[in-house]
């Protein structure tokens, strides 16, 4: 039996696993043996994420993140029984997405190590180094099931259609006001400690987080987008460039949102564990034309779905800004 302490310990590793927008949806209860995570519908993007496949990718995330918390204990937890929800949720309040049983007898994981320093890193990448770039292809190549590495002719191609579907985004009043909503731009903002995409981790400037709180304005948004600036707003071409390589992920018809969102948890901590920050471009993913054109022109196995796309890079030396977390206590739910 585990105690009240030792549960907290886990939720503060598991809930390091990201979330689109940073939006945190994962919620425990321990009972004995029994381990249940639940999902809280109040944190689901009903705009960005309409069919919930993000909410259940950050859902598999975070039970890997369990798994791997369990395991530096010496504990192990099976194979879940994932619940499978719909979305729009039918009501409100918790809702069980999966459920499982801790063992005895596992070996510490040894991804486990880099949880705490995995970063998003929006910024500018230095250039890496050949022995770098043969590190980063490898760590592809033992999740080649469903990591492709984009060739390296498309970058620039990649950053063009990345810019369009971001702009195309903002285009929708809708998905900029639910975008906005999660925005964090100043230290003052109540969420800034809790959740939500902060102007540390996108990389802004104090001036660029300034000019954002006032260009991301839903109102504001809705004038650029009529004069058909919004492109000027998302441009992020000079950033994708700069990055050793852009990677592919995408999954067979059979595997679920949920089991996906395991496995790139995992292969993202592996590239953490090569010193390599890497950041989703969801844009592209979001875009059915765009991700119909990745598909075909980076070849991806017929069949096979884009879930999403990342630009990674080494670690910068003056390091990364880590995103915000919500209290482990609010994660915890009493049984």
């Amino acid at each position: 039996m585990l105690t009240r302490d030792q549960h907290l310990t886990l939720l503060a590793q598991a809930g390091r696993a990201p979330s689109a927008h940073n939006i945190q949806p994962a919620r425990w209860r321990f009972a004995g043996d029994k381990v249940e995570l639940l999902e809280d519908p109040a944190r689901w993007l009903s705009v960005g994420d309409p069919t919930g496949r993000d909410n259940q990718i950050a859902l598999g995330m975070a039970w890997e993140g369990m798994a791997m918390a369990l395991s530096t204990l010496g504990l192990g937890l099976t194979q879940p029984v994932v619940s499978g929800l719909p979305y729009p949720p039918a009501a409100q309040g918790l809702r069980p997405a999966a459920s499982g049983l801790i063992t005895s007898g596992a070996s510490p994981d040894p991804l486990a190590a880099f949880v705490d320093a995995r970063r998003a890193y929006r910024g500018k990448f230095l250039r890496a180094t050949p022995a770098q770039i043969r590190s980063l292809g490898e760590c592809a190549a033992a999740h080649a099931e469903f990591v492709t590495l984009a060739s390296e002719n498309s970058t620039a191609q990649i950053a063009r259609w990345y810019d369009d579907a971001a702009a195309a985004g903002l285009n929708d009043p809708r998905f900029a006001e639910e975008l906005y909503h999660w925005l964090r731009l100043s230290p003052h903002d109540p969420g800034w400690p809790r959740d939500g995409l902060s102007a540390e981790c996108m990389a802004l400037s104090r001036w660029e987080a300034w000019g954002a709180s006032i260009a991301l304005r839903p109102r504001v948004l809705r004038l650029l987008s009529a004069l058909s600036l919004t492109r000027l707003l998302t441009s992020e071409s000079a950033k994708v460039k700069s990055a050793a390589r852009i990677v592919l992920i995408h999954a067979a018809p059979e595997v679920t949102s949920f089991d996906i969102g395991r496995r790139w948890y995992r292969f993202w901590l592996a590239m953490t564990a090569r010193g390599f920050a890497g950041v989703p471009m969801s844009a592209l993913a979001d875009s059915p034309g765009h991700a119909a054109m990745l598909a075909e022109s980076q070849r991806l196995p017929r069949g096979n779905r884009l879930v999403n796309v990342m630009r990674f890079g080494p670690v910068p030396d003056r390091g990364i800004a880590q995103s915000a977390r919500l209290p482990v206590a609010e994660l915890l739910q009493d049984s």
